[in-house]
Order: structure tokens, then sequence, then C-alpha cells
């Protein structure tokens, strides 16, 4: 696997979790070498979750810098033996890395489209379909992979509609033995934890797990605060992700009288006991191809209200009742009254909340490896078939 980062040795901090839960499932199962692009300052070699991790550094800025990098990264592909199958995640700089090493290897790849790589959002300075660089990147990446594929189907028509295939659809599936309505691992934790906004007359209490950077628009979201203040709907919301954008959406929470709790980084653990306090999940993101945090919550049993972007798009989409609301991007308005129809409808929210559910049970870190290793089974099948076509010989079959 070639990955952007997301696989610090600790396993905690500096990482992506649903990387992690992919990577420990299929080195239970495989050899896995991971080649990670820029996760330390030197280049260095650990273990993690029975997998060995090359760390490839970033390269100063100049002249072929690009090119230097892909170049070792391609290297390191190979450092450990022969791939059979090499799977790039994103398609950016690390996929198209992986793209490469295939190549030199002459065996299939993978490249999992999860982020905003054909997205140009000049606004707020998002997207790698901003500049000509990125745009040749996603290009060169997604017609180069032998299979492409994303996490949800908004991502896919997302995809297509920038003119690329894309082979199938996959969750990046989340822990739902960590992530559950009720914590196993202590006997005094409720199996169905009290909501804070029902019945007892406090305010309702709302949840979000988004970065705070300009894509994830938690402008929008302060704005629906303030809708949902002016109509006398009492609500808290705990905000849980690193700020990138120097304490501003702080500063504007406090200046528009919002009742808002940073809480920073969290740690994977210690994430689930923070979702069952919850009324509702929220999102506001202006893209966002398959946002794990939705298949968390919805493992909690807490449905999302949200923009209609990846995992929320999919879910609003479901049968009746679906599986989440969502609303058009950037309608603070819309959001607002989302919120408030599901906070006065306490059944429909439980029976939404089980559709979430059951898609996150179905969906999980588990069927993640299955079905990526499905895919690899089928590809190097594929490749061994044309090796030996090219070679003028079949396998033998009995007549």
């Amino acid at each position: 696997m070639v990955v952007p980062g997301g696989v610090d040795r600790g396993g905690e901090e500096r990482v992506i979790p649903a990387l992690l839960w992919l990577i420990e499932g299929m080195a239970a199962r495989h050899r896995v070498t991971v080649v990670a692009l820029g996760q330390e300052r030197r280049a260095s070699r650990y273990p993690l979750l029975g997998a060995t991790v090359l760390n490839v550094p970033a390269e100063r800025p100049g002249p072929g810098r690009l090119v230097r990098q892909l170049a070792r990264a391609v290297q390191a592909a190979g450092a450990e033996g022969r791939p059979d199958v090499v799977h790039g995640l994103w398609a950016s700089v690390s996929g198209l890395a992986g793209v490469l090493a295939a190549r030199r290897h002459r065996v299939p790849s993978v490249v999992h489209a999860a982020g905003g790589e054909l997205v140009s959002l000049p606004a707020i300075g998002y997207g790698g379909a901003r500049g000509r660089g990125g745009r040749w990147i996603a290009a060169a990446t997604l017609r180069g992979a032998t299979a492409v594929t994303v996490a949800s189907d908004w991502m896919a028509q997302h995809v297509r509609s920038c003119g690329y295939r894309v082979d199938a659809v996959i969750p990046l599936g989340v822990d739902t033995e960590r992530f559950a309505p009720c914590s196993p691992c202590s006997p005094r934790s409720p199996c169905s934890p009290s909501r804070s906004g029902a019945g007892s007359g406090g305010p309702y209490r709302l949840v979000s797990v988004a970065d705070l950077n300009p894509v994830k628009d938690h402008d929008t979201m302060l704005r629906a605060l303030a809708v949902l203040r002016d109509r006398r709907i009492a609500v808290e919301l705990d905000l849980i992700g690193t700020d990138t954008l120097d304490g501003r959406i702080a500063r504007r929470a406090a200046a528009a009288g919002c009742p808002v709790r940073f809480h920073g980084f969290v740690r994977s653990r210690e994430l689930p006991a923070m979702l069952r306090r919850a009324d509702l999940h929220v999102i506001a993101s202006r893209h966002d191809a398959g946002p794990v945090s939705v298949l968390e919550a919805a493992a909690c049993g807490l449905v999302t209200v949200g923009t209609r972007v990846g995992h929320v798009a999919d879910l609003a989409a479901a049968a009746d009742p679906p599986g989440a609301l969502a609303v058009p991007v950037g309608h603070h308005a819309k959001l607002a009254a989302a919120i408030a129809e599901l906070l006065a409808d306490e059944p429909r929210r439980t029976a939404m909340a089980a559709v979430a559910r059951r898609f996150a049970l179905d969906h999980d870190r588990h069927a993640t490896v299955d079905a990526f290793e499905a895919l690899y089974g089928r590809l190097a099948a594929s490749s061994c078939s044309r090796a030996a076509a090219a070679w003028g010989s079949s396998p033998r079959r009995n007549t």
C-alpha cells in the first residue's frame, strides 16, 4: 500500500483510523508493506499492526521534487520483495506512486479516490484540480490504475462526472466493536444512554467530528446554530477535530453566542463515548468523499444530519426511513430546519439511526478487508492469465 501518511508508529496520533483498520485486517492474512509519504522527517522502517511501514520523507522544495519523491516511493514499494498488487490510497501523489510501482513490477494496481482530488474550490483554497499539476496527477493516476475504487455512491458519481471510471464502491468501514451503542468494557456504561434533550428539559447535544478547516465549512454550522437559537431550540455542540484555522471558528462562535465546546483532536478509542452522549451527529462539508465519522456515529446508534456529500447523501437516499437527512451544501437555514425536524421527532430519529447502524455493520472494517481482498485476488488472477498468454501458454484443463 502507498499512503499519504496517517500511519504514525504510535498508532494513535497523526493517524487515519480507517487506514489502520484496513492495514491490520490485511496484515492478518497477507504480507503487507506500507509505503508512507512524509510520515516522518527521515527515512525509516518500523512495524505497525502486523505490517511493515517504510517511510519516504518529504523532498525539499525545488525543481524535480515530485520526480524524486515518486522515484523513492517506487523503490520503497519493492524493497520488501516483489508485490502481487499495489494499492494507492488517494488519487494524488501516493496513488500515482502506487501506479508507477505496479508498472515497474508488472503487477495490477488499485487506486482509492477518497478526497478532493478532482475538486476545485478556489474561494477556500481547496481541491487538487485547482492547478494544472494536480489535474495531471489525478488524470495519470486514475487512467493508469488497473482498478479504481471509491467509498460512496455519491463519490462514484462525482468521479464519473469528471470523465473517469469507477470499478467498485468500497466504504472504508469502522471498528464496530469499539464503535457501538454501549461500551462492553464497563458494567456501569448504560446500553441505552440517556439523551440530554429528550425528556430532561436540558439542551439537546449535537456532535460534529471534523477537523476545523475551510472545506468542512463550520461557518455554515455556526449559522445553523444561530437559527436554532432564534427559534428557541436549546442545543449545545461538541466540535471534535484538529484546529487548522488558528482559533477563527472559536472566536466566531463566541462572538455569535453559540454554545460550542471545542475538544480538538480526540483519540479513536475515546471517541465512541462522546458520540454516545449526543442526540445528533452533524456535518456541513462542502465536499466529503466518504466521511468515516458518519459511519462511526452510525455504529454508535447516532443519525447524521448534514450536507449532501459522501455517506450522508447515500444514507439519505435509502428506503423510508432513510439513514440520514441531507441538505444542499452551504444552506445553513435548511441545515437548521433538518436538525430541528429530527430533534422534535425521537421515534423517527431512532428508526433512522437503526438504518444507519445497519449500514455501518454491513460495511464494517471486516467487510472492507473482504472486499479489497476479493478485488486483489481477481486482479492478480487476471494478471497471471495475461502473463501466461503472453508467453504462449495457458493453464492446463481437463477435457
